[in-house]
């Protein structure tokens, strides 16, 4: 583990505080089984060197006031929506990862609230709403959707990524992953460096979040077209190596 910086003790302060925190939300429902909450600080250190957020700055709506992103994590994808919304509303299931977030990347115009978003119920209106690898999380993806279709303004859109299935004989197979993750520790180490690039192939064999990997259910690309084009008509999609990019625009007045 690399020493803690000053970042780093603040999110351990926060962290620490957590627990009184009132932040907003909804009930919440036991989801130990794929609970991020004891990977929380690893999990942010990988994403934030792997995550980009160019498939959804390069979809943004023209109108952009109020952006909701559901399933925030340690708030990434966040941060960077302050820069173009006047005001981002960030949700999440997990309080540790939430924590991250308000340490590391608070600013004036975020809001964080603990939710869970397969008991989700919104009374704002929003011009953007996103979400990035959550929504093979949820129990009941056409209530979710329901939902947060009815919360976006006229010509609001809704930006998700979601993961696919790239390799069906990988995804179950530990060994061959760990032998991935293996040939990509060269690379990594080239882009982010020697120390960064062994944190990060550390947490990928590790055994918390292989297990954690070992409960994730994927769609193929196909079944998410399918799936997610019903529910969604009249959707855009962009496959993104191991992900789907879907765009939905809030029909206009005139639509059929």
């Amino acid at each position: 583990m690399m020493p803690l910086g000053p970042k780093g003790k603040r999110v351990n302060e926060s962290l620490e505080a957590s627990a009184a925190n009132n932040a907003k939300g909804t009930v919440l429902k036991d989801r130990d089984p794929r609970s991020f909450d004891h990977l929380a600080e690893e999990y942010d250190f990988a994403a934030s060197l792997e995550r980009r957020p160019d498939f959804f700055l390069s979809h943004l709506p023209q109108r952009r006031c109020r952006v909701l992103d559901v399933g925030c994590g340690t708030g990434i994808l966040a941060k960077e929506l302050a820069r173009h919304f006047q005001t981002v509303v960030a949700i999440d299931i997990s309080e540790p990862m939430l924590a991250i977030a308000r340490g590391k990347r608070a600013a004036a115009n975020i809001e964080y609230r603990r939710t869970d978003a397969d008991q989700l119920v919104l009374e704002e209106k929003f011009d953007a709403i996103v979400s990035h690898t959550t929504f093979h999380h949820l129990e009941d993806v056409p209530r979710t959707l329901s939902v947060l279709k009815t919360a976006l303004e006229p010509d609001g859109r809704l930006i998700l990524v979601d993961n696919v299935v790239r390799w069906p004989f990988l995804d179950r197979h530990t060994p061959l992953r760990n032998a991935l993750s293996c040939l990509r520790f060269p690379p990594d180490a080239l882009r982010h460096g020697l120390l960064p690039a062994w944190r990060l192939f550390r947490f990928r064999v590790s055994r918390s979040w292989l297990a954690h990997m070992a409960t994730d259910r994927f769609l193929s690309a196909d079944e998410f077209r399918n799936t997610y084009g019903q529910l969604l008509p009249g959707a855009s999609f962009t496959r993104l190596k191991y992900f789907m990019g879907v765009v939905w625009q809030v029909p206009g007045p005139n639509a059929a």
